[in-house]
């Protein structure tokens, strides 16, 4: 079994990368196979609006997204972190999720399998919206893809770098949730 990990920061090393990996190591001591992207290291390019994947089944763009859809289809859970910029996720994480487009068929949906794993992660300096901004996310990997929502694993006051360490308890549930990822 595989999970993914999708890393929408930009800081190398920062929180949110710090919380996957907890989640990732997890599921690998529970024997999973584990892979990572790091969003911000990939040259992904934005979605066109073109409407090649409705009519072909597949995105025309040849850049890395290829890779992730690849993980995607043969993954069976995935682990989505990105800090919480402006009320939002980065710009790396939206370019991924519009990206998504191309594995929806509308009005029939999801491209890739159901019943795959998902859990959700944040980190936020001040702002208290994170958990919100992530449920909202939920409900679209629920609609989309009809992925399971295993968890959403985040905190706010987390702005200065490698801050997240010094929350024991945060490391220790994500590498729990890590675990169980692909349970019932």
């Amino acid at each position: 079994m595989k999970v993914i990990g999708i890393i929408g920061s930009p800081r190398k090393g920062g929180n949110t990368e710090i919380l996957v990996e907890k989640i990732l190591s997890g599921a690998k001591e529970a024997g999973l196979d584990v892979e990572i992207f790091k969003l911000n290291e990939l040259n992904i390019h934005p979605c066109q609006g073109c409407n090649f994947c409705q009519e072909n089944g597949r995105c025309q763009q040849q850049d890395d997204m290829q890779k992730i859809y690849n993980a995607l289809y043969a993954a069976d859970a995935l682990v989505v972190g990105s800090p919480i910029y402006m009320s939002y996720v980065t710009a790396q994480t939206k370019l991924f999720l519009d990206r998504l487009y191309a594995l929806l068929k509308i009005g029939e949906g999801s491209r890739i399998p159901a019943g795959k794993k998902c859990v959700l992660v944040y980190t936020q300096g001040a702002g208290t919206d994170g958990e919100k901004i992530m449920n909202e996310i939920a409900g679209f990997f629920k609609w989309a893809f009809n992925m399971e929502i295993k968890a959403i694993i985040g905190s706010n006051n987390l702005n200065p770098a490698g801050e997240v360490t010094n929350r024991k308890e945060l490391l220790e549930r994500a590498f729990e949730v890590g675990k169980e990822i692909v349970k019932g």
